[in-house]
C-alpha cells in the first residue's frame, strides 16, 4: 500500500514495520496532519489509508477521554510532542469502529526523528484495552519521572545492558526500518538468525513485537 508524500518528507524507513503490525498504528506531522495510516487502522475505523492521509488527526480519529469528553482535537498535549516534548508512556482513549460501536483503547507514543530540522513523527501504536496509570502519566510525565525516576533508570539499565553487541545492531538495524532479510544480509547471518535474536531481544526488553522492539528503543535511547 503507498502512502502520500508527506510520509517520505516526514518519517524514516519504518512503513514496511508499521504496515504489519496486527495493532493499529498511525503518525501525524508537526501540523497534526496524519502521514501514515496502516492496515490494522483501516480495518478499525474503516477509513483507507487514502482518506486518512493528509487530514488532521482529530478529524479522523475522533476520540474521547474515559469521561466521553473530547480528547482529539487541534492543539492537544500529544500533538506537541512534535516539537520534542517528553511523550507520556501510554494513555486510554475511546474511538467508534466500523459498526459504530465504543472501543477502549491503550495509545503509546512513539517519537521518531523527523526530516524536518528539530522535528519529530508522533507515532501512534493504538492497543485494545485499558491502560492503566494514563492519565497521570499523560498529564503529568514529569512528576512521574521524578517520583519513580531512580527505580525506573535502574530497571531500563539493567535490561539494556543484557543485550549483546550483535543484538545492539540487529535493534539498531530494525529501527531504520529494515527487514528481517535485509539484516541478515548486512550481518552476513541467516534470517532464522536474525529471527533468533529478535526474541531474545524481545524477552531481554519485555516486549512481544518488532513494533514495540522498535518504540522501546526509541524511548530508551538505544538508536
Amino acid at each position: 500500500m503507498k502512502q502520500k508524500n508527506t510520509e517520505d518528507e516526514s518519517m524514516p524507513n519504518l512503513s514496511e514495520l508499521f504496515l504489519q503490525s496486527v495493532d493499529g498504528v498511525f503518525a501525524v506531522d508537526a501540523k497534526q496532519r496524519i502521514i501514515f495510516w496502516n492496515t490494522a487502522c483501516e480495518q478499525l475505523f474503516g477509513i483507507s489509508s487514502k482518506v486518512a492521509t493528509g487530514r488532521p488527526c482529530s478529524e479522523v480519529v475522533r476520540g474521547k477521554d474515559t469521561f466521553g469528553d473530547t480528547f482529539c482535537r487541534g492543539g492537544c498535549c500529544v500533538a506537541r510532542l512534535t516539537e520534542g516534548c517528553n511523550a507520556p508512556r501510554t494513555f486510554p482513549l475511546r474511538v467508534s469502529d466500523t459498526h459504530g460501536e465504543e472501543l477502549n483503547l491503550s495509545v503509546s507514543i512513539l517519537l521518531v526523528p523527523s526530516r524536518q530540522k528539530d522535528m519529530w513523527t508522533c507515532v501512534h501504536l493504538l492497543h485494545r484495552g485499558e491502560a492503566s496509570d494514563t492519565l497521570e502519566a499523560l498529564e503529568y510525565p514529569s512528576a512521574k519521572v521524578i517520583r519513580d525516576g531512580v527505580g525506573e533508570n535502574e530497571d531500563r539499565d539493567h535490561r539494556t545492558g543484557l543485550l549483546t553487541a550483535r543484538e545492539q545492531e540487529v535493534v539498531e538495524l530494525l529501527a531504520e526500518g529494515l527487514a528481517t532479510s535485509v539484516i541478515s544480509k548486512l550481518l552476513n547471518i541467516s534470517p532464522v538468525t536474525v529471527r533468533n535474536h529478535l526474541q531474545h531481544i524481545q524477552a531481554k526488553l519485555g516486549v512481544h513485537s518488532q513494533v514495540e522492539t522498535v518504540a522501546y528503543a526509541y524511548r530508551n535511547n538505544l538508536v
